[in-house]
């Protein structure tokens, strides 16, 4: 099976924390965070970091180390998911996934500073430590929790992924409607199509 690289796929949950949960495009496709150079480009992408090429190349000079990061983005993936997905289907995450986010947002305070952000403070991070595409994601998905729009929160009808529905009526569907949206209608068009002519 052919997949995509995390820094090909799209980005359309609307938070950190949801765009991480998705990509992993589903529970038996292949991992989308190939390797660390992977990790820090995506970061950059989605906002998380700003200099993946200094990161990486830190990551080059500590395997062990870049290994053992991206495993822990991998772990706060699955915490993401275990929590995020049963919410957007209107039940309740487990106690264990949302001590897992705590552990990580703890771990991200203790990194951060606070710095000048339009009018009012924002929590940052710099340096070269290579769990720093972790904190911005795991405080996001704490805040996600903490302030919502949960109730905007929802699975596309199509694919795995979640996104947070921002539409003035709620009632986005997809997380695209340029692929999710246009396969699903085109399924069920050939599905009645394939019904008129039996």
């Amino acid at each position: 099976m052919v997949t995509k690289r995390a820094t090909e796929l799209r980005i359309v949950g609307g938070d950190l924390a949801l765009d991480l949960a998705n990509t992993l495009e589903g529970r038996d496709t292949p991992e989308t965070l190939v390797d660390y150079a992977e990790l820090a480009a995506w970061a950059e992408l989605v906002g998380a970091v700003g200099d993946a090429g200094r990161l990486t190349a830190v990551a080059a000079e500590h395997p062990g180390a870049a290994t053992r990061a991206l495993d822990d983005v991998r772990r706060l993936r699955t915490a993401v998911d275990r929590v995020f997905r049963p919410l957007a289907a209107g039940g309740e995450p487990p106690a264990h996934a949302l001590d897992e986010l705590v552990a990580f947002a703890a771990e991200a305070s203790a990194h951060a500073r606070l710095t000048p952000h339009g009018g009012g403070f924002e929590l940052s991070w710099d340096g070269d430590d290579l769990r720093r595409p972790l904190w911005p994601i795991a405080t996001a998905a704490v805040d996600l929790l903490r302030a919502g729009p949960l109730d905007r929160l929802k699975t596309c009808a199509n694919c795995p992924w979640l996104f947070i529905d921002r539409s003035r009526n709620r009632s986005r569907r997809w997380c695209t409607m340029d692929e999710c949206g246009v396969h699903l209608k085109m399924r069920r068009y050939r599905a009645r199509q394939v019904k008129r002519s039996a």
